[in-house]
């Protein structure tokens, strides 16, 4: 019986510390986003803060299972407008030009 306890009490830990990471994964790669970002186009303030927190959310959306193409799509398409609403037109065209960091930013 001491063993069925314990065997129940360590997945439930090991189920726990794995949501734990998910959410800390997400605040990760939202972070890095954030850093490659400012890195290529030398920004700093709180506009950094504000994208990183938009790219943290897209990373918590995209962790969502059963996640449909459509809401995908959905979601690539509000964080590129709200990429063109901060930033000022040769930031953007800048980004653009770098398709690979553009497209993890906007769909991964």
């Amino acid at each position: 019986m001491k063993k069925i306890i314990a065997l129940f009490v360590f997945m439930f830990a090991l189920s726990f510390n794995a949501n734990a990471q998910e959410g800390k994964t997400a605040e990760e790669l939202g972070k890095q986003d954030a850093v490659a970002l400012a890195q290529y186009l030398e920004i700093d303030g709180q506009i950094v803060t504000d994208l990183q927190n938009l790219f943290i959310e897209k990373h918590r959306t995209l962790l969502i299972q059963g996640l449909s193409q459509e809401r995908i799509q959905v979601l690539s398409d509000v964080i590129e407008h709200k990429l063109a609403a901060t930033l000022d037109a040769g930031e953007i065209e800048k980004l653009k030009a770098d398709p690979e960091l553009y497209k993890k930013l906007i769909k991964n």
